[in-house]
């Protein structure tokens, strides 16, 4: 009787010492490209600074690629090879989320930082990177795969082919713009209304995002405001709330309004262990902070 009372407390003992800021304390998790080289796939892990760790390692590859972006990006943008790579931390909640970026020509932290909110991520530290220039599609699909790994927590597929769909969408028009972070800027601040309202009907939306855009003094075609109202519309009918998507972004502008960098001791950090493992001084981090800079 005394050992099974002993064990019950101390099962509850475990649970709290897991338990950190109202989430459990799960475990970081890394997703390597398929087709990187051995000395690549050990160059990202250094990156990552997880060389020696106990930190699971996942493979991703073109075929998920595929099933995360088919019929959203072009063949020729998901490519035939899986070489981008991610790191993804788990924090506590109101962390928010976080997105750092090396090496990743197409997507930039911002725009992975919003799809991961439209996908149902919550409160996690994010590197997408690789050894050379990419574009980073690989990285999405190998951070919702780790993110899931790493929580327990099960993004459903509707939710991911929208965020995916959302990444594509606002990397074109940053393109088209030759202004990512302003591209990435609208789409956060359309979602925003569309969220807050509960907006799903597209003749309320499109008006939404054509005032917007000329508060951004941002010029669209024709068929860029039926695209990104489409989108919206489908956003709007996910299971994502005003209040989850504002948890996972108030820090970040609460930074903004003190003028503070959100996560500087993390960037100066990174920065230093690239320095000392390989030579390198250039990491390019961006949050969604930059997004309004």
């Amino acid at each position: 009787m005394l050992r099974r009372i002993i064990l019950g407390w101390t099962g509850v003992l475990v649970m709290l010492a897991v338990w950190s800021g109202g989430v459990l304390a799960y475990t970081s998790v890394v997703t390597l490209g398929q087709n990187l080289a051995p000395g690549q796939r050990q160059q990202m892990l250094a990156y990552f600074g997880v060389i020696g760790k106990n930190i699971p390692v996942i493979y991703v590859n073109n075929r998920e690629e595929h099933q995360l972006l088919s019929g959203i990006a072009s063949p020729a943008e998901i490519g035939t090879r899986s070489i981008s790579s991610a790191y993804v931390v788990p924090e506590p909640a109101g962390y928010g989320i976080r997105v750092a970026t090396h090496h990743i020509t197409w997507v930039t932290g911002a725009m992975y930082a919003n799809a991961l909110v439209t996908a149902g991520v919550k409160n996690a530290k994010v590197v997408a990177a690789a050894p050379f220039g990419v574009s980073g599609t690989a990285a999405l699909a190998g951070i919702l795969i780790a993110y899931q790994r790493a929580t327990g927590i099960h993004l459903s597929s509707t939710d991911t082919r929208t965020a995916a769909e959302e990444m594509v969408t606002t990397a074109h028009l940053g393109n088209t713009l030759h202004n990512p972070n302003r591209a990435a800027q609208l789409m956060l601040l359309v979602k925003r209304e569309v969220l807050k309202n509960h907006l799903q009907n597209p003749t309320v939306i499109r008006p939404i995002v054509l005032n917007m855009a000329s508060q951004l003094h941002v010029h669209l075609t024709a068929a860029d405001v039926t695209q990104i109202t489409n989108l919206m519309v489908r956003i709007g009918g996910l299971s994502l709330t005003y209040q989850s998507f504002d948890r996972q972004v108030s820090g970040v502008e609460r930074q903004l309004v003190a003028g503070v960098p959100i996560w500087s001791q993390f960037v100066n950090w990174i920065q230093a262990l690239w320095h000392k493992i390989l030579g390198l001084v250039h990491v390019s981090w961006i949050d969604l902070t930059h997004i309004f800079a």
